[in-house]
């Protein structure tokens, strides 16, 4: 277990253990909060350490409270999340036949209170949901720049029978 990661407590699900898992590939960084009177301060992603690859580009994606937005995966992207507003779960699918955490969930609580930074392989499926009653404001740090003629997403219905996940089956959201 890594240290200063909140976990979903783990539950299983049709002979699949949900929650705890660490998908192969996926590193998470749990964010120091530098704080004094004026405010505080956190960095999220630096050039000079291990979990920087390259820049792609930098957005900010707002989720509203009950919706998730998911599912998706990438070819050749590798994402950054980071939630720097409000609270959300995050859920990552390993559809990677070759993992050695193939068919297996983690589940990541993150937000203001709990800042980290989720680094997500290529075709690992994921989405993500608001908590609580505010938006959730997520910042990504792709290594890859979209490309909006050839977009590399490729997204699954939340109730896709393939990805055992019962808790976004019959939610809102795409």
């Amino acid at each position: 277990m890594i240290v200063g990661v909140r976990f979903i407590e783990p539950e299983e699900v049709g002979g699949r253990r949900l929650g705890r898992t660490v998908i192969e590939g996926v590193e998470i960084k749990k964010l120091e909060v530098h704080e004094d009177e004026r405010g505080s301060l956190f960095e999220i992603l630096r050039s000079d350490e291990p979990m920087f690859m390259k820049f792609g580009q930098v957005y900010i994606s707002k989720c509203k409270p009950g919706w998730v937005k998911g599912w998706h995966y990438h070819k050749k992207q590798w994402d950054h999340f980071c939630v720097i507003k409000g609270r959300a779960r995050v859920v990552l699918f390993d559809n990677r036949r070759d993992s050695k955490t193939f068919g297996e969930i983690g589940e990541y609580e993150t937000g203001e209170n709990n800042l980290m930074v989720l680094k997500i392989p290529p075709f690992v499926v994921h989405g993500f949901e608001c908590l609580g009653g505010e938006d959730c404001w997520f910042l990504n740090v792709p290594d890859q720049a979209y490309n909006r003629e050839r977009p590399d997403e490729y997204r699954i219905p939340l109730d896709d029978p393939s990805i055992p996940y019962e808790r976004w089956k019959g939610r809102k959201g795409w």
